[in-house]
């Protein structure tokens, strides 16, 4: 049986996705639509099909860019004037960088003109919004949760992590689950080279932000991961996550991690990825000072390009996507879809291979996101990921690198 992703894709590649109905192409309108990683997401194709044949008269034309080169690349092709109406728009990073330069379209009028009901989306939705002008529609809502391995539990005899967990216990459990030498390891955890991994997660104890340019508090956020990377040995190292170009996907799916810390997008992947991992999912662990369910949480929009002169059936895949109608094809697909209805929440929990049980993962108490809209957001992103990759691979200490971070976004702050 083949597998149904690969973990190297193009850089970019331009995906016609096949129209519905035999309307004339001289009678059509295209529009480019932005994504990432649209081969490995079997849903947008779905989602895409229906539109069309709802929509005979709109040809959907996909560019496909790999998730690692997006936002760097939508940057550079909306800077360039190239052709693309509709966008998904990553993280806030992204979000806070396409408003700054001008590229998003307002959807204040269409929302009004159709009468679309913005409550099912919930208050995240005021992040995407820009003196009162909603700036993008959600068609993914994600919080974080923690990914398991029962049989890697049950071969160690500890008991399955609960919805109460400490990311202390989350530690001393790693070191329970790790064994095996070299390419036969087992690892008791896996925590990703993204620097949202360390210093998200304890965002929940403080009313701080990664804007702030206070970072101070995120020095045993450091100190948990990096002894599980250097004394416990029970996590990958960053540097060989980096050099190996290690993907969590296919290390959880074959076998080799016992505890993952990841969105619910995965949820999604394990769904229709083959494989035979017998898996279950709890919330997240939480931090003194938070609360259990206390989490993480992201939105992914999609925005009209401000440059557009096709914005009317731009809109209507946007309406579509971020609609009812794709969130129950997002939801039937185990993505959790922006759009939240009871009927909504029950495909998705209802979708087949949703682990027993998992529904009491996704309860949350208070939520944050990464990193809030801002101006600086983009800069303060990549200043923090440097500086992130020099304290988890020795080069500073974590003293200096929480100095280093400090200093360096006064300076972004004052040079703007």
């Amino acid at each position: 049986m083949k597998t149904r992703f690969s973990l190297a894709l193009p850089l970019l590649l331009v995906v016609a996705v096949a129209m519905s109905g035999a309307v004339a192409s001289a009678q059509q309108t295209t529009i480019k639509f932005a994504v990432w990683d649209f081969s490995m997401s079997p849903e947008y194709a779905i989602i895409i099909d229906e539109f069309q044949k709802e929509n005979p008269d709109i040809k959907v034309e996909v560019i496909d860019i790999a998730a690692a080169e997006y936002p760097d690349k939508m940057t550079v092709m909306l800077a360039a004037g190239e052709e693309v109406d509709v966008f998904a728009v990553k993280d806030f990073a992204s979000y806070s960088n396409y408003l700054n330069r001008n590229y998003l379209t307002p959807l204040n009028e269409f929302v009004e003109r159709d009468g679309i009901d913005l409550a099912p989306y919930g208050a995240a939705l005021d992040y995407v919004k820009h003196n009162g002008q909603l700036m993008g529609l959600p068609y993914r809502s994600d919080i974080y949760i923690l990914y398991y391995n029962k049989d890697i539990f049950d071969a160690a005899g500890v008991p399955y992590p609960s919805n109460e967990m400490t990311w202390q216990e989350f530690r001393e459990t790693a070191k329970k689950l790790t064994s095996g030498e070299g390419a036969n390891k087992i690892w008791g955890a896996y925590i990703h080279s993204w620097r949202s991994q360390v210093q998200c997660p304890i965002l929940l104890t403080t009313d701080l932000t990664l804007i702030d340019g206070d970072y101070s508090f995120l020095k045993p956020a450091y100190e948990l991961i990096l002894g599980m990377q250097n004394e416990d040995k029970s996590i990958m190292s960053f540097a060989e996550i980096r050099t190996s170009n290690t993907h969590y996907r296919g290390l959880f799916e074959t076998g080799r991690v016992g505890m993952l810390w990841m969105g619910t997008w995965f949820i999604g992947s394990l769904l229709v990825d083959e494989h035979d991992v017998n898996w279950g999912i709890a919330a997240s662990p939480y931090w003194p000072g938070s609360n259990p369910g206390d989490t993480v949480s992201g939105l992914t929009t999609l925005a009209i390009n401000s440059k557009s002169t096709k914005k009317d059936a731009a809109w209507k895949l946007v309406s579509h996507f971020g609609g009812i109608k794709g969130a129950r094809v997002f939801a039937s697909r185990g993505v959790l879809p922006g759009l939240r209805t009871p009927e909504v929440l029950e495909i998705y929990t209802s979708a087949e291979g949703f682990p027993e049980g998992g529904k009491e993962a996704l309860v949350t108490g208070r939520t944050t996101v990464e990193l809030p809209p801002s101006v600086y957001a983009n800069a303060l992103d990549k200043m923090l990921s440097e500086e992130h990759s020099m304290i988890m691979t020795g080069q500073v200490s974590l003293e200096q690198g929480l100095k280093n971070m400090a200093e360096r976004a006064k300076e972004i702050k004052e040079d703007w």
